[in-house]
């Protein structure tokens, strides 16, 4: 498991536990919202930390280009 799937494991956990713990006096038209906020803020997070993954992931290959390229002439 890497550290996105562990985040999005605990977002989820706590998105679940905050859910369970809205019914448990019973149902409201609040909890729906309170539930889509925090589903929605999850959703946006998860974007975000893909989105960072996949920066940081072209930015070592940028970097690893040009090294080889540094490097080649030597």
């Amino acid at each position: 498991m890497d550290a996105i799937d562990a985040k999005d494991t605990l977002r989820d956990a706590k998105t679940n536990t905050k859910e369970a713990v809205r019914e448990l006096d019973g149902h409201q038209v609040k909890d729906d919202i309170g539930n889509a906020g925090d589903r929605l803020r999850d959703d946006l997070g998860k974007a975000g930390d893909k989105a960072r993954d996949e920066f940081d992931k072209l930015h070592r290959d940028a970097h690893a280009a040009y090294d080889e390229k540094s490097n080649a002439g030597r």
